[in-house]
């Protein structure tokens, strides 16, 4: 029995043994078969700050310096033009044209209004004058009325003694005292002073419906005519109308070309002194121009590194390329520095680097590469990293750091 007992220890040993070395086989094999970087190190975008116009670079020196960081919008500095601008030349001519038409277009606005203001009062002395005129035809009227009134008092008055006269010839040619004939004339004359009290009476009602007329500004009798003062006040306003119609066209031309003149004026402003200004927020990489310089038009004046924008750009041997795929995950440690880690995900895997260039994307293998003449065919491979937070701007935002890149293991198989 104790033989058998040792037997038994024995195997079970012999299992344990060869189970751990069995783990240990499996991890040093997936330890052995992930994927590594050559090289790789910390990219970010980099935003060339550019001279707009030629001139003498004058630059804010208290905020100009490595590694500072910059807010959007920030005065960088300015560019004072110093050399012949062709675009200068023509915006002096057309700054100077519109100034000249400006002047025009006032001085024949100020006409215009002058001419305004002296037909107003003229045509306000006319409408006095008509007024005083319509005021006085009406005291005609009245006058006339009290006339006719004073006369066809006097006309019933002699009617009354005519009427009374022939009623007496007529019981006087009743009686025979007098004669038929004589009675007849009384009579007649009594008939016809009835018609000139008629037709006084008449001449009245006329002349109360002239005085309704010319209160209302109106003629009865005849073609209607205007006096010289409504004449002139008619023809006043017509002018009047098409003066006023003159100044707000010239209005209108001189608020058009007031705007076009402060276009140019900024415009050319712009050319000769242009103030430099800070894209987007961002570290100073690098200052590309020095104070009091004349630089070119187009010329770097500072580049700027977007620590918002930064990624991993890694080197692997050309052989694992075609293990990995878009999505796949990566652990990124900060180079001698185990204690720093991010995770990253693969964005792009480009082949041939360094032996063949497509547009403006692909980067140049580290020199690292080239001096060791490694007989190694890279691709490069672009990772998005979880930066958690963005770093240090004081550190450039670690831009240019060397990292090293372990590419995890799909959970699922890879079709």
């Amino acid at each position: 029995m104790k033989l058998i007992k040792t037997a038994s220890g024995k195997i079970i040993l012999s299992i344990l043994f060869l189970s751990c070395l069995a783990v240990i086989g499996v991890r040093l094999r997936r330890s052995f078969s992930q994927i590594r970087s050559v090289q790789a190190y910390v990219n970010g975008e980099i935003i060339f700050v550019r001279a707009s116009i030629p001139g003498e670079l004058e630059l804010k020196s208290e905020k100009i310096k490595l590694s500072n960081q910059l807010e959007k919008g920030t005065q960088i500095g300015a560019i004072k033009s110093t050399v012949e601008n062709p675009r200068v030349s023509v915006l002096k001519i057309e700054n100077q044209q519109l100034k000249t038409r400006l002047q025009d277009a006032q001085q024949q606005l100020s006409g215009v209004k002058q001419q305004i203001q002296s037909r107003t009062k003229l045509m306000d002395l006319f409408k006095q004058q008509t007024f005083t005129q319509r005021m006085l035809q009406l005291k005609y009227a009245h006058q006339q009325i009290k006339q006719l009134e004073k006369e066809i008092d006097q006309e019933q008055a002699k009617k009354k003694v005519v009427q009374r006269d022939a009623q007496r010839f007529v019981s006087l040619a009743k009686e025979g005292a007098e004669t038929v004939s004589r009675s007849e004339n009384k009579i007649a004359e009594a008939q016809q002073a009835e018609a000139v009290v008629k037709e006084a009476q008449s001449k009245i009602e006329q002349a109360k419906l002239n005085l309704e007329a010319t209160k209302a500004g109106l003629q009865l009798e005849g073609t209607r005519t205007l006096s010289y003062p409504e004449t002139r006040v008619l023809e006043l306003g017509i002018e009047l109308i098409d003066l006023k119609q003159q100044e707000r066209n010239l209005s209108k031309q001189i608020q058009s070309i007031q705007s076009q003149l402060s276009i140019t004026s900024k415009e050319l402003l712009s050319q000769q002194n242009v103030l430099v200004l800070a894209p987007t927020t961002g570290v100073i990489w690098s200052i590309d121009s020095q104070p009091q310089e004349i630089v070119e038009a187009n010329k770097s004046i500072i580049q700027l590194l977007n620590c918002q924008n930064l990624w991993i750009e890694a080197f692997i041997n050309e052989t694992d390329a075609n293990k990995l795929v878009i999505g796949q995950k990566a652990q990124i440690n900060l180079d001698n520095s185990s204690n720093v880690q991010w995770k990253g995900r693969v964005e792009t895997i480009r082949a041939g680097t360094g032996r063949f260039e497509v547009g403006q994307y692909v980067a140049e293998p580290p020199p690292e590469i080239a001096r060791r003449q490694l007989p190694v065919r890279v691709a490069t491979v672009r990772i998005k990293v979880d930066w958690q937070k963005t770093p240090r701007f004081d550190d450039f935002c670690l831009a240019g750091r060397s990292v090293k890149v372990r590419f995890l293991e799909p959970k699922s198989p890879l079709f």
